[in-house]
């Protein structure tokens, strides 16, 4: 409609501005002097959603940097200060828009900047490339779910299945990794042979980004809920309710729209409010 239209014309200014400015040498320069604080800790989180384009369905790429703090009275953190993004475009072409959003958030300059996000191969190509020294954690919860197939094709009570995700994610809760890969990797040549597989090649491949007793002993966060929130917000609960037909100019609009009210409704709504149809 012509509000997501309107919304999306001063969105889109915005974040090409801010995309020339952050491979702009000579501005990164001068903001150099400008800088007074930075963050202590920050967070960035990134995933892809399928949405429907016509016929078809398309990747929507969504990155949310923000902020944890502590709740009290509670084991979990609240996360805070969030800024969304999104984008339909090849992983390099949303790299250049990870970078600018981040520029703007100071990732660069963080004493602690932590990604947390699932194994997809796209995401931590972006996270080395344009933020090399980042603690890099995959989430926790998609580490689990390469578990529970196994357990449910080779144990049939389902007490044994119970005790076998306990002590293996025990295992993987305190970083023993090459513990849980030597587990799996019993079950490759049983009825769980498949699930066994991908469950070695997903732990094998981000061990590094796995310890997560190291992680929790710090106080990092090492669930990407923030960003699949994101997700959520911006594709189920508007690009995908039922009966949904978009054009892929419309979908961005909408998307973008979302993602940039949702980062904050007072200030977005001022910007827009007298944009012309």
């Amino acid at each position: 409609n012509l509000c997501d239209l309107n919304r999306l014309r001063c969105a889109t200014w915005c974040v090409l501005c801010r995309i020339s400015q952050s491979q702009d040498e000579a501005w990164l320069q001068s903001r150099e002097g400008k800088i007074k604080d930075v963050p202590e800790r920050l967070y960035g989180s990134m995933d892809g959603v399928q949405v429907p384009v016509g016929k078809e369905w398309r990747e929507l790429k969504t990155l949310a940097w923000y902020q944890v703090a502590p709740v009290y009275g509670k084991e979990k953190a609240r996360s805070q200060e969030i800024s969304y993004h999104c984008e339909i475009a090849p992983a390099e072409e949303f790299g250049k828009l990870m970078w600018a959003s981040g520029v703007q958030r100071f990732a660069d300059k963080a004493r602690e900047l932590i990604f947390v996000c699932d194994g997809a191969v796209w995401i931590w190509n972006l996270v080395s490339h344009y933020f090399p020294d980042a603690v890099q954690i995959v989430d926790w919860y998609h580490a689990c779910e390469y578990l529970t197939p196994i357990a449910s094709a080779i144990f049939p009570e389902e007490v044994q299945k119970k005790e076998w995700l306990q002590k293996t994610k025990n295992w993987l809760w305190h970083g023993k990794i090459k513990k849980v890969i030597r587990e799996c990797r019993k079950y490759l040549k049983s009825l769980a042979s498949t699930a066994a597989h991908a469950a070695i090649t997903y732990f094998s491949n981000n061990r590094h980004r796995m310890k997560y007793d190291e992680y929790r002993q710090k106080g990092y966060a090492i669930g990407s809920g923030t960003v699949e929130s994101a997700c959520k917000q911006i594709a189920t609960a508007r690009l995908k309710i039922s009966g949904a037909r978009w054009t892929l100019n419309g979908l961005i609009a909408t998307a973008k729209a979302r993602a940039a009210w949702l980062t904050d409704p007072e200030i977005f709504d001022t910007l827009t409010r007298h944009l012309p149809a």
